[in-house]
């Protein structure tokens, strides 16, 4: 192998290592589907047979869009909201479902802070509650991440490169050419 050829695949070394420090960004946001049943003296359930509070706790990401099917089980109107400052009260940034009574809502919000919270219900905040996590560290099974793009493509990129030269070699030599010598 010429030093030229070296030199290729030298740089091309050096720049699959500089491809691989670089980050792949921000993971991609999923969409996270939770079910909950509510009933004023018992709590939140992922089933209706399953209430009590707290309720399931609910885990997912941050930027993750989640959907909530809110079902009442008792009649009495209820709201679901995060409690981000855990002040019983829903106030105006936090994530608030519409009331809902005698039936089931679809509702969706943006988990938009890291942390762990309480979820409880507006009408009942002491009896209804339960926990929502909201962390890369915790996320279900399944949420997508962010994959190492500069290392795909460096290791790619390798690979191209040392094919090519072990080509162009191989076709010198079936020509019977020698390689060119270094000035």
């Amino acid at each position: 192998m010429t030093r030229a050829h070296a030199r290729t695949i030298g740089l091309a070394l050096a720049v699959a290592a500089i491809l691989c420090l670089v980050p792949a960004g921000p993971a991609r946001a999923a969409n996270r589907n939770f079910t909950l049943y509510g009933e004023a003296a018992t709590g939140w359930g992922a089933t209706n047979t399953t209430i009590a509070s707290p309720g399931p706790t609910l885990l997912v990401a941050p930027g993750d869009n989640v959907t909530l099917t809110l079902n009442s089980t008792d009649g009495s109107n209820h709201n679901w909201f995060v409690d981000y400052n855990n002040d019983s009260n829903d106030g105006g940034t936090e994530p608030n479902s519409p009331n809902f009574r005698d039936g089931q809502i679809q509702w969706n919000f943006t988990a938009d802070q890291a942390g762990t919270f309480t979820y409880r219900c507006k009408f009942h905040p002491a009896d209804m509650k339960g926990l929502i996590v909201i962390s890369n560290g915790t996320s279900p099974p399944g949420t997508p991440s962010g994959t190492n793009v500069g290392l795909i493509v460096g290791l790619v990129l390798v690979v191209v490169v040392i094919i090519a030269v072990l080509f162009y070699l191989a076709t010198r030599k079936r020509k019977g050419e020698s390689p060119p010598r270094p000035s």
